[in-house]
């Protein structure tokens, strides 16, 4: 299958987020145009730093925009960013009814330290609803630290859900090893900490995870033909 019309589609609707704390950048995730221009969709983990700025920077444009928190859904572990920009378009939602298992899936983010956009392929392997009934999608594809935040889509570019790396097994623990203090403990030179956190960060799941874009919040205004499917594209 040739993405690369469709990657040349998305590309400039996808941004890359920064998480900064003074001078030094302590997170990083991705985030997409969704609802209206101006509006970036992201993980509420990837943004739950107190004390800093959120910054996104697109693929086409070197130059760094601030953004401002519109809604935290801590939840379904989503948020919403404004922007300053009238000219992004946003991306589509796909119609519900072609959501199944076994249709292929394509996502595009910013995995691991990458600064470039880089786009996987797989397939929606499972839908499953826990005990609250919360529906999360399952992904066979390769779902990374720093794809968090991006869009999950059908072959066509529309959204299906937002990829989300913090939901895998043992979430709680890898998360409380990700936000401990380097230089505490160490073995032979080796610092302990660092080291498990570049095997989580570098970690290369056989499954990925993702939060249907019905979860997202709808920012007051925005109604559904806003980012309904256009039926005569």
């Amino acid at each position: 299958m040739d993405y690369s019309s469709l990657i040349e589609k998305i590309r400039n609707s996808i941004a890359i987020v920064y998480v900064v704390q003074g001078q030094n950048m302590i997170s990083k995730g991705s985030g997409f145009i969704f609802f209206k221009k101006g509006i970036l969709v992201t993980c509420n983990h990837v943004i739950t730093k107190q004390d800093s700025n959120i910054l996104i920077q697109f693929p086409d444009d070197r130059k760094i925009l601030q953004t401002k928190v519109m809604i935290r859904d801590e939840e379904h572990d989503l948020a919403l960013l404004k922007f300053d920009d009238q000219v992004r378009e946003p991306l589509k939602i796909a119609d519900t009814e072609i959501i199944k298992e076994g249709i292929p899936v394509v996502f595009a983010g910013y995995p691991l330290s990458l600064e470039s956009l880089t786009t996987h392929q797989g397939i929606l392997s499972g839908i499953i609803t826990d005990a609250t009934g919360v529906t999360t999608y399952m992904i066979d594809g390769t779902v990374n630290s720093g794809n968090s935040g991006c869009p999950l889509m059908s072959e066509d570019g529309k959204v299906i859900g937002v990829v989300n790396a913090k939901r895998m097994e043992h979430s709680d623990l890898l998360t409380k090893i990700g936000e401990q203090k380097t230089g505490a403990v160490s073995l032979q030179g080796v610092d302990l900490v660092e080291l498990f956190q570049a095997i989580i960060n570098n970690v290369q799941l056989g499954i990925g995870y993702a939060i249907p874009c019905t979860y997202v919040p709808r920012p007051h205004g925005v109604e559904q033909e806003d980012i309904a499917e256009d039926k005569n594209e």
